[in-house]
């Protein structure tokens, strides 16, 4: 296991909002502090968790700001620059240089179909705007319909010598042991996003786990990575299983929504839903609860 940058456990921190719809800076500090304090040695800045695609440019390197000055323990701030265009993958890039971002992430493109040539030739030129920054592609193949295959991935690393860890939420555990298989870097991180597959990925030598769930009970993911380093499979394995029942009721209401509702039921002030996500109904509210409370996490 290669105990690198990102490696360990770390958080895709929830975007609040206020009551008129804006990005609720002083709760996102929160939220990063309380997740860091807890264990996390990480946070993923504007992931897929915090509905990047539904914020502004300005909206995602003002939260990068906000996370670099919440962060506790020495945890790691990475920055999802992702963007479908030159100029904001630039201006994001150029943020993240300038306010100390540890590492900046990619996903492929999205909406359209793209071949491998096309591909290789986009993370060339993310890579080269994040200058010295170290880079994590980032595998969301169910969300842009192009995954970074294993293939895919050994060509990019040949021509992106700052391209240090790849994070995978494809979902399919042969992803991470094809992209083990092909490549001969032992300093290379390979993070697992799915939160069902933590403990099974570090027994399979992934350096980590980006997972949604840290960012609502930092302390119990947390726990699958401190037991695991002791050895006591036993102990990680029941905070795994937790874990899988919290991930069950999170996809079975509505994800990043159901996320902010349990940190609702933690203290937090999360806010209403931003288009196009919807406020969750008072049956989904009372499952959450009730589900949270019957596992002995509040």
């Amino acid at each position: 296991m290669n105990k690198g940058l990102m490696s360990g456990i770390a958080a895709p921190v929830v975007t609040p909002y206020n009551k008129d719809g804006s990005v609720n800076y002083k709760e996102f500090e929160k939220v990063n502090t309380f997740v860091t304090s807890n264990g996390v040695h990480g946070v993923f800045v504007s992931g897929t968790t915090g509905e990047f695609v539904n914020l502004t440019i300005e909206e995602r390197k003002q939260l990068l700001i906000s996370a670099k000055k919440s962060v506790v323990n020495g945890a790691k701030v990475m920055f999802n620059t992702t963007a479908m265009n030159l100029k904001d993958i630039s201006e994001l890039c150029g943020h993240a240089q300038r306010e100390g971002a540890d590492a900046v992430s990619f996903t492929t493109p999205y909406y359209h179909k793209y071949d491998k040539s096309a591909l290789i030739d986009y993370f060339k030129i993310c890579c080269e705007k994040a200058g010295d920054l170290p880079v994590y592609l980032y595998n969301m193949s169910g969300m842009t319909g192009n995954p970074i295959t294993a293939e895919l991935l050994n060509e990019v690393i040949k021509t992106c010598p700052n391209v240090t860890g790849i994070k995978d939420s494809s979902m399919n555990f042969m992803t991470i042991l094809e992209y083990q298989d092909i490549l001969d870097d032992p300093d290379f991180e390979i993070i697992t996003g799915n939160d069902a597959q933590v403990l099974a990925s570090l027994q399979a030598g992934a350096s980590g786990g980006l997972i949604a769930i840290s960012g609502i009970f930092p302390e119990l993911c947390v726990k699958i990575w401190d037991e695991f380093q002791k050895g006591n499979i036993k102990e990680a394995d029941l905070a795994q299983r937790k874990i899988l029942k919290i991930r069950e009721l999170c996809r079975g209401v509505m994800p990043v929504v159901s996320h902010k509702a349990i940190l609702s039921l933690r203290g937090f002030d999360t806010g209403l839903a931003r288009f196009p996500m919807r406020n969750l109904n008072e049956k989904e509210l009372n499952r959450i609860k009730d589900t949270v409370t019957k596992l002995d996490l509040l």
